[in-house]
């Protein structure tokens, strides 16, 4: 049995040398315990309907039967409240937004991953903050914040489709820089009607505010 103040981590990685480096990291830390161990994601999903039970799962982007995306997204429909970690190689805006979308963390592969995964694990049981993070530069936290905006872009892409064609019409004058009274002369609008469509549209595609990656 294994006792409560240990961390039961799961890892599922299809490339057994990898697997085999995540190991000898983790077995350094007398707090972390290798609970169970999957190639493929299927297996890991099936046993989900058992008493299995793992503080951290370690899902590799991409596996032999489906993609650590799809993995995470049938471990939360099993287990709302399971901890995921998505590891990938080469991380890019879209998987990361669907890491945060499922409310899964995201860390790149790599050396400097090795150096981080024991603190990310160890800090589970005692805080709920998100460990999105990608190293693959000497200023890590600005790689960090520019991949948390482009996940913000990725989503406001998403949201295009509940733009009304009207306030998508006036959007993309106002991309080309024409002012809000152009606009309403374009459109044969009445210039606070165009004002309105930008200020709902903007309200719609829930866009993040810049300052908040430039302004510590």
């Amino acid at each position: 049995m294994l006792s409560n103040d240990l961390i039961k981590v799961a890892i599922i990685e299809d490339d057994e040398s990898y697997k085999e480096s995540i190991k000898e990291v983790l077995a350094k830390d007398e707090h972390i315990r290798i609970y169970r161990e999957y190639s493929i994601g299927r297996d890991f999903i099936n046993d989900l309907n058992s008493p299995f039970q793992p503080d951290v799962c370690l899902v590799d982007i991409v596996l032999g039967d489906m993609s650590g995306v799809d993995c995470c997204k049938q471990a939360k429909i099993k287990k709302p409240n399971i901890h995921l970690v998505l590891m990938t190689a080469y991380p890019d805006p879209k998987t990361f937004a669907e890491a945060r979308e499922i409310g899964a963390d995201y860390i790149e592969k790599g050396p400097r991953m090795k150096a981080f995964i024991k603190d990310i694990i160890t800090t589970v049981k005692s805080s709920k903050e998100e460990q999105f993070i990608s190293i693959n530069s000497q200023t890590d936290k600005l790689n960090i914040r520019y991949l948390e905006l482009a996940g913000e872009l990725e989503k406001v892409k998403k949201n295009f489709s509940l733009l009304s064609d009207n306030q998508l019409k006036v959007l993309k004058l106002k991309k080309l820089g024409k002012t809000e009274k152009a606009i309403a002369e374009i459109l044969n609008m009445n210039q606070g009607t165009v004002h309105t469509h930008v200020k709902r549209a903007f309200k719609k595609l829930k866009i993040p505010n810049l300052l908040d990656y430039i302004i510590d």
